[in-house]
């Protein structure tokens, strides 16, 4: 009858998600625990167990491709040998704690150690095993550089010389100074386009004013067109004879319809410029030519501008 024993033993292996699940549900052990068998280098699953018994738990592991060895376990009357005892001599310079003769001396402890072999050679447990992890230690007081526990979450880390507050303090300065340069940046920017702006905004407002003088000219057209009669002052038209606006110093009709509009200096380079309108038949109907007056360019409407010549190849 065979009566020897085997140890059935999970060799290292490389840990993947699928392995660790698969052995956790073999064994019915968490996935952390089933990690930490598969990165050992060798962990005995089964101890001292029959051969039939260690073929199955060895197919059963195999399975789950998780390498696996059968070992037999050695006898242990031949291979370990019991210390012999040797009877020690009581010296005067020494006594035992247990004195019979002086039963006012008592042991140091009352319990005897118990020996015992019958379980087999035990297995060096794994250092790793015996790191807990540290409890009761707010996850802000470790050092975000080197991992260095702290007093608190703004203490200097004495390992690598992390300092938050200083840290902070250099934020702070960083921020003020991109704030400084940004505002410098917009200033220069604000000083260079507001000419711009104001040169457009001038020119939106004479447009807008400009509006006052082509319905003066409309109306004249519409008093040739049923009179027949070429009007020489305002009042022949019907108009009034004070005609202006913000822009507008005045708008007055002379000889043969002519109109000319004169804008003021305050709104203009400093004086007075005019826009002047002269009436033309063409086809029973009122043309006029604006392209007349001392009114600059960039004023103007876009009607009332000399076009440029074209480019010729």
């Amino acid at each position: 009858m065979n009566n020897k024993k085997y140890n059935v033993t999970i060799t290292q292996t490389q840990p993947t998600d699928s392995i660790i699940a698969a052995l956790a549900k073999l064994f019915k052990i968490s996935p952390d625990k089933a990690e930490k068998i598969l990165q050992k280098k060798s962990f005995v699953i089964k101890k001292s167990t029959d051969k039939a018994t260690a073929e199955k738990f060895h197919k059963a592991i195999c399975a789950i491709k998780v390498n696996c060895q059968i070992d037999e376990t050695p006898d242990i009357e031949d291979d370990i040998a019991l210390p012999e005892i040797k009877d020690i001599k009581a010296t005067d310079a020494g006594r035992p704690l247990i004195d019979i003769t002086r039963p006012d001396i008592t042991p140091l402890h009352s319990e005897h150690a118990q020996l015992t072999l019958a379980d087999g050679p035990q297995e060096k447990s794994d250092k790793k095993e015996k790191i807990r992890p540290i409890d009761n230690v707010d996850p802000e007081n470790f050092c975000p550089e080197c991992g260095t526990i702290r007093a608190s979450a703004n203490s200097h880390c004495i390992h690598c010389d992390y300092d938050p507050i200083e840290l902070n303090r250099s934020h702070r300065k960083s921020i003020w100074v991109k704030l400084g340069i940004f505002l410098i940046v917009l200033g220069i920017g604000a000083a260079i386009a507001f000419p711009y702006y104001q040169q457009y905004a001038k020119q939106l407002q004479i447009q807008s004013d400009l509006e006052l003088a082509f319905d003066a000219r409309n109306r004249v057209a519409e008093f040739i067109l049923q009179t027949n009669f070429w009007p020489n002052q305002n009042i022949d038209a019907g108009l009034n004879k004070q005609i202006s606006n913000p822009s507008l110093k005045s708008v007055m009709v002379g000889d043969n319809a002519v109109i000319t509009v004169t804008l003021r200096a305050e709104v203009l380079d400093g004086k007075d410029e005019t826009l002047i309108f002269i009436p033309n038949t063409l086809k029973g109907r009122i043309v006029w030519n604006c392209l007349g007056g001392s009114l600059p360019t960039k004023y103007r409407p876009k009607i009332c501008q000399v076009k440029a010549p074209a480019k010729t190849p």
